[in-house]
């Protein structure tokens, strides 16, 4: 404070204001004070984001589901990899960001994709569905898994009351989790039940008034669900939304958003809106944001690479990052190496370093500030057992 206070008057202070005996000390200390005030006002120049190889998962895979844990560490599941015999994964990880050491619990669950992780009553991981091989063709399950994370432990919980892939799931706001309809192949769901952690048991909840797969799902700050994008009966992506009212166990219809979206990218901000970005099609190069004050969707900026199948997370500034996917209605699959950061003060992308290795459907997540990818798909949907790490200052 004292500093700033004579760097503003630092001109009183000139030798030819004053008397000569004083002529030295004078001088002195003005290239002193020009000196501080100059090093105090040289802005601080910001590291560029890097990627680095941070580690390995014990094993290849590709579509596995990901979630941070309280503990800072990572929960793996799932995931296919066509060279192993069993194809699918029976073994989950632990990724510990501090040490880098990555552990398998031996606990073996049922292999399979496109299942749901939701953090529960008590920190509890719920898993819930999804589909697994059966020799010649994928089947929906209704198996689900508990992880409790103190005790490092799965414990084989209730079946949900129909089996389901592609659906969505949500923590509400008493600790239940709630899974939203999904598909059994070719028959998409309307069906909506609810997981009574304590109690382990699944009760019906009103249906969605529409059946609808590949969709997205989060519990707004007001504890109402909001339901957008994805699939309905007509085979084609929707621009429709809905909200759910646990207290009344109903449907409203919701806000339309500015383009149908699917397989595309949701994620909740810290604000409670919730950004979605990309997809199939026109939607691609979009972004909009379901602002929950004005409980509508405002465009929020054009994507530097259109993408579909890609993941985004949250920094803790409040920043998005976006990496991986797939290029829009491409006859080759060929995942992208791309990533960009949104900012919520001007609502714009920008771009970032691409990552190591291209990937669709990643899994990406953040651990004190740092940006985590791991599985995903790569060419020919090639199973990837190294972990990317991405610094953003």
């Amino acid at each position: 404070m004292v500093l700033d206070t004579e760097c503003a008057h630092r001109e009183q202070y000139s030798p030819s204001t004053v008397r000569a005996p004083f002529l030295r000390v004078t001088f002195a200390l003005t290239i002193l004070l020009v000196a501080a005030c100059t090093t105090n006002t040289v802005p601080k120049t910001p590291k560029t984001p890097t990627w680095d190889t941070f580690g390995e998962l014990s094993h290849p895979r590709a579509y596995a589901t990901a979630l941070t844990l309280a503990s800072g560490e990572i929960l793996v599941v799932g995931g296919l990899d066509r060279d192993d015999p069993n194809v699918t994964n029976t073994e989950s990880e632990l990724v510990n960001v501090k040490t880098g050491a990555v552990s398998v619990l031996r606990q073996p669950l049922e292999g399979r994709l496109h299942q749901t992780m939701t953090r529960a009553l008590g920190d509890n991981v719920v898993v819930a569905g999804g589909v697994k091989f059966l020799t010649t063709h994928w089947d929906p399950v209704d198996s689900v898994d508990v992880f409790q994370p103190v005790d490092k432990k799965w414990i084989r919980a209730s079946p949900m009351i129909e089996p389901r892939s592609d659906h969505a799931a949500v923590a509400l706001q008493t600790g239940m989790v709630m899974v939203i309809g999904g598909n059994q192949g070719p028959r998409l769901l309307q069906s909506v039940e609810i997981y009574d952690v304590k109690n382990d048991r699944w009760f019906r909840a009103a249906p969605l008034p529409l059946p609808r797969t590949e969709l997205s799902a989060f519990t707004l700050p007001d504890g109402r669900v909001l339901v957008g994008g994805g699939i309905e009966a007509s085979g084609k992506p929707t621009d429709t939304t809905w909200m759910y009212n646990p207290p009344a166990d109903a449907w409203t219809e919701g806000p339309k958003m500015w383009v149908p979206r699917v397989q595309h990218t949701a994620v909740q901000l810290a604000n409670g809106d919730v950004l979605f970005i990309g997809g199939d099609g026109a939607a691609s190069g979009t972004s909009e944001r379901f602002d929950v004050n004005l409980e509508k969707f405002i465009l929020s900026g054009t994507l530097v690479d259109p993408r579909q199948a890609a993941r985004a997370v949250q920094l803790p500034d409040g920043r998005v990052v976006l990496v991986g996917g797939m290029p829009p209605r491409n006859d080759e699959f060929a995942p992208l190496r791309s990533a960009e950061i949104w900012d919520p003060r001007t609502e714009q992308w920008g771009a970032l370093p691409p990552s190591p290795t291209p990937r669709a459907w990643p899994s990406l997540l953040v651990v004190g500030g740092v940006v985590y990818q791991l599985s995903g798909t790569g060419d020919a949907e090639a199973a990837y057992r190294s972990i990317e790490r991405l610094a953003v200052d």
